[in-house]
């Protein structure tokens, strides 16, 4: 049997998220070095850790470091705390802060990353507008406006993935079909993946792909 040379394993909240990291490595430079699975979504993390962990491909060694990712939403203390549990709960290491990695005994290195960063709220699709919009301001600020006046009459914020597939649609175009898809729209918007809100994620994936 050809031994398997192990690989760095990033874990995504879902398949959006995949999707969107994923695109950033390879704009990085980095396709082919990194594998990318999602667990769905945040409530399952802790389940998709404990399979993980008991997988042939785990047994076997083939992943060299496993990165964890979630989104901050609207608490960051609240999405660390919990990513961070369920790491603890599974392979009895806690780690000390986000990108900190930590030695499984007997496996790789893991650590968790909360999206956008280090006590920020949002998610990935906060770092896909607000990367946008230095390429597109007049259609930003046309969104901003329309959020707004929806925030104002709902009384109550609207939710991130909301404002980003209103986004899918002002930058798609008026003839564009299924643009509420990310798939289909993630090659056609105009993402300034060399922005710097994607800087510290950019630089977490390439140091664990080397």
């Amino acid at each position: 049997m050809k031994p398997h040379t192990p690989k760095p394993l990033v874990l995504c909240e879902g398949k959006e998220d995949k999707l969107v990291i994923e695109t950033l490595a390879d704009h990085s430079g980095l396709a082919g070095k990194l594998a990318f699975e999602d667990y769905g979504g945040k409530d399952n993390l802790r389940n998709y850790l404990k399979l993980l962990k008991a997988s042939p491909e785990y047994v076997r060694g083939e992943y060299s470091k496993i990165l964890v990712t979630r989104d901050a939403d609207a608490d960051f203390s609240s999405a660390w705390a919990a990513a961070k549990g369920a790491v603890q709960d599974v392979f009895s290491i806690s780690p000390d802060s986000p990108g900190a990695w930590v030695q499984i005994e007997g496996g790789p290195e893991i650590a968790a990353w909360i999206i956008p960063g280090p006590g920020q709220t949002g998610m990935i699709e906060s770092l896909c507008v607000n990367s946008s919009r230095s390429t597109m301001p007049e259609i930003i600020a046309c969104l901003d406006s329309f959020v707004d006046c929806l925030n104002s009459n709902h009384g109550k914020p609207i939710h991130e993935k909301a404002r980003f597939a209103i986004w899918t649609i002002a930058a798609s175009g008026p003839d564009t079909k299924d643009r509420l898809s990310m798939e289909r729209a993630i090659p056609n918007l105009p993402i300034d993946w060399n922005h710097q809100a994607f800087t510290p994620l950019k630089e977490l994936l390439a140091s664990i792909s080397s």
